[in-house]
């Protein structure tokens, strides 16, 4: 057990792991393909998402039964279908760390990504056992085209940070933000009524 953090830090350092005694905590795989750097397509199965100290990683399994993981700055994204829905994450920085997140829509230079519903982290017991745990995680990011940063949206920082960005271009819009209708639950709705209000094209959203 003790080659796994080895194998997860040269995952941190854009190289793709070794082929065996890859970390898997068996939480499914899935059939989809990653999107090379320059926009080739490697069909497999996805894997989980695992949390090294904030950054992101990737298990894929290949169509030759061959696992990998993938760090974020390795490829531009991945996709992948699930019994209810098919998904695509994009790879990107937020200033601090790589993540993987997930496409919602685009529309006008204005994309809104939202975090994995689950990622890994491989905690250490008192005897120095390594054992997965998936937890539960819910941001928004929201990309326009013109800024090099996602920015990031939590249930505490939404609220400032839409209005800050909205008043100036809608300000009907910003006054809404946090009350009913208008909360972080309704981010996806939000960003969508948001970009309705911008032209088709020629002018920077920010």
């Amino acid at each position: 057990m003790n080659c796994v953090p080895f194998l997860l830090c040269l995952a941190v350092l854009g190289r793709a792991t070794p082929p065996a005694l890859l970390p898997f905590s068996g939480n499914g795989l899935f059939p989809g393909f990653v999107l090379t750097l320059n926009h080739h397509q490697l069909t497999g199965q996805i894997g989980e998402i695992i949390d090294v100290n904030g950054n992101h990683s990737l298990l894929f399994m290949n169509d030759f039964g061959t696992l990998y993981t993938y760090h974020p700055r390795m490829i531009r994204g991945f996709f992948y279908r699930n019994a209810k829905d098919a998904l695509f994450f994009e790879s990107k920085f937020d200033g601090r760390n790589w993540l993987f997140l997930q496409l919602l829509f685009r529309e006008k230079g204005v994309s809104l990504f939202q975090s994995p519903d689950l990622t890994t982290r491989w905690i250490s017991d008192f005897d120095g056992t390594l054992r997965p745990v998936a937890y539960p995680s819910l941001e928004y990011y929201l990309d326009f085209q013109s800024m090099g940063k996602p920015i990031r949206l939590t249930r505490i920082s939404y609220r400032r940070k839409l209005i800050l960005l909205f008043r100036g271009r809608n300000p009907e819009l910003a006054l809404r933000i946090g009350k009913p209708g208008y909360r972080f639950q309704d981010l996806p709705e939000i960003i969508r009524q948001f970009t309705l209000s911008l032209p088709e094209k020629g002018t920077r959203v920010i």
